[in-house]
């Protein structure tokens, strides 16, 4: 009976190691994909602000703004657990 509830939980921490597995994958294939964008987009664009205006690569746009949705949704999971 010892060894049935053993081998349940052999098999829940292997799920967990996979579902951890699986979201550094997202996240790798995700930096990947921005850094090939980074890669093909160095031209610069006009970013407007309610007080001026700035100039900067639109590499530098993308991976601002895809941090600045990452540091959200962290905030927002934090907020909800």
């Amino acid at each position: 009976m010892t060894h049935d509830v053993a081998v349940e939980h052999a098999g829940a921490v292997h799920r967990r190691d996979l579902a951890r597995l699986f979201r550094l994958l997202v996240a790798a294939a995700f930096i990947v994909a921005l850094v090939l964008v980074g890669f093909d987009n160095r031209t610069k664009v006009r970013i407007g602000y309610v007080f001026g205006h700035a100039q900067a690569p639109v590499w530098v746009v993308v991976v601002g703004s895809a941090l600045a949705g990452m540091l959200i949704a962290a905030l927002a999971g934090r907020r909800r657990a």
